[in-house]
């Protein structure tokens, strides 16, 4: 809830003027309430509810592009389609024998998507490097648009493991030894994606996010 409600905070400056939570309670085959299905349980507590949803109307937030991601403008990644040996993930990989291609990486269609490079078979390894700089200060989140399973890595570390699919860019809150692995100077995003079914892509960027306060 706490990460939903900070991604409308990031929409606010596009022109998001209103959003609703439907899921007061949980209700047969989601879990996803604020309450148990018997009301029983309050998932949230009101303080804690009430400080998340305060900052809704608050200053809005800086938002800095540390990495960019292919939604305006195609990045450059290596690719495979067959897989790769088990150290692909890490910077010292020679990955000079795999395809290049602009992002977004996928098929025509998917939604929110702008496919630049297709990747049409079930499984795609892709690596790109990115130049970080030295002051690393703020939330530095996650950017991705996954369709559908995807596993990404900084440096040779996990960063995240997502499931299912998205429909727009959403940002990823990461964890303390993602953070720590990604450092100024070149690094190396990472991603494994997995297709089933419909549509396809795989696309990521790294923001820093700061809070009205400067935080």
């Amino acid at each position: 809830y706490e990460n939903l409600i900070f991604t409308l905070r990031t929409l606010i400056p596009q022109g998001l003027a209103a959003a609703v939570y439907t899921q007061t309670t949980d209700v047969e085959g989601e879990v996803n309430g604020l309450m148990t299905y018997d009301r029983e349980l309050v998932k949230i507590g009101l303080d804690a509810l009430a400080a998340i949803n305060n900052k809704v109307y608050g200053a809005p937030l800086a938002i800095q592009v540390l990495a960019p991601t292919s939604e305006e403008e195609g990045q450059p990644w290596r690719y495979t389609l067959t897989k790769p040996d088990k150290e692909w993930r890490k910077p010292a990989f020679d990955d000079s024998g795999w395809k290049e291609g602009l992002g977004v990486l996928g098929t025509e269609g998917t939604p929110g998507a702008t496919i630049r490079t297709v990747w049409d078979t079930n499984d795609i390894w892709a690596r790109r490097t990115v130049e970080l700089p030295e002051q690393l200060e703020g939330d530095i989140r996650l950017y991705v648009h996954h369709d559908e399973d995807a596993e990404i890595y900084f440096n040779g570390i996990r960063a995240a493991k997502l499931e299912g699919y998205t429909s727009a860019y959403t940002p990823i809150i990461l964890q303390p030894q993602a953070l720590q692995a990604l450092k100024p100077g070149k690094n190396v995003l990472a991603v494994h994606c997995k297709q089933t079914g419909g549509g396809q892509c795989i696309d990521l960027g790294l923001t820093i996010i700061k809070e009205p306060d400067g935080k």
